[in-house]
């Protein structure tokens, strides 16, 4: 009896089933329109507005994200105080500063004149120093050079002018 029973549970009439009809044209359905890509980047960067001391602050998300956390170690909270020192570690804020070399001999090329060469170690430190700034301090160097002497001679003329 099975065999021959063909409408039930189970077993819709052959009309209905799916795929006995034929079916919508799925081409003529109106599509949802993408939408936009967000920009992360921008979405990060873009200053925020928060609240402190009553006024009304505008600063960068990293900012406000870094200030929460140390209010948050500060209050004895470990997983913050983790982040927090996570985050430091990241920016190289808890390196160590190089050593400076504080004592010493420094050589420098015969053909540079001693208050050039201190002059470029004040502001590059030792030795080789980079061609581009060699360049730039040696033209100032040289402009000061004759400045001075022009002011030199223009106080011997004075010199000699009121001597006479």
């Amino acid at each position: 009896m099975k065999d021959e029973y063909e409408v039930g549970y189970g077993k819709p009439p052959k009309a209905t089933r799916f795929g006995a009809r034929p079916q919508p044209s799925r081409s003529s359905r109106p599509r949802l329109a993408k939408e936009a890509a967000v920009d992360v980047a921008a979405a990060i960067n873009r200053p925020i507005t928060i609240t402190r001391n009553g006024t009304s602050v505008r600063m960068h998300p990293h900012e406000a994200m870094m200030q929460g956390l140390a209010k948050n170690a500060l209050r004895g909270k470990l997983r913050a105080m983790k982040e927090f020192f996570s985050e430091c570690k990241k920016a190289g804020l808890l390196d160590s500063p190089p050593e400076r070399q504080t004592t010493g001999v420094l050589t420098i090329p015969n053909d540079i004149p001693v208050k050039l060469a201190a002059r470029l170690v004040k502001l590059a430190g030792p030795p080789p120093w980079d061609n581009e700034l060699y360049d730039h301090c040696k033209a100032e160097y040289q402009r000061d050079c004759a400045n001075i002497e022009t002011l030199a001679e223009q106080e011997k003329a004075r010199r000699d002018g009121t001597a006479r």
